[in-house]
């Protein structure tokens, strides 16, 4: 099965690169998009994915509201949250993020989706408690 990625942002030139990145890693994976945090609930509720790549900033609902949600969906996929925040990693990490990817680093998002997707206690750590 090929993976099936969700890129979830409302601005198309990073979305292009993150399926650039993801594709570079994963050539044969389904890269999908979505513009705003719910038209992912919607996909996200019809389909699986093997990970999910949000931007924190977007009109109407932002990041951490979208991770909270799909949390509550009891999904359990690796997040990637890209942010030019410093200061986010906690707030990400409490409401379910799995990887906090400062945008410096953008470059490197394939191949932290598939260390996560590689390391079995991705998509866990923050349920105990």
């Amino acid at each position: 099965m090929p993976e099936r990625f969700l890129i979830v942002d409302d601005d198309a030139d990073s979305t292009f690169l993150a399926r650039r990145n993801l594709q570079s890693v994963f050539p044969d994976s389904v890269v999908e998009h979505a513009a705003s945090g719910q038209a992912a609930l919607d996909l996200l509720r019809d389909g699986e994915f093997t990970a999910v790549v949000t931007d924190y900033r977007m009109p109407w609902m932002d990041g951490l509201t979208l991770v909270r949600r799909i949390r509550e969906l009891n999904l359990h996929m690796p997040i990637v949250m890209r942010t030019a925040m410093e200061d986010l990693e906690n707030a990400a990490r409490a409401a379910g993020v799995d990887y906090v990817l400062p945008w410096f680093r953008w470059r490197d998002l394939g191949e932290v989706v598939k260390e996560l997707l590689h390391c079995p206690t991705a998509g866990e750590h923050h349920h105990k408690g």
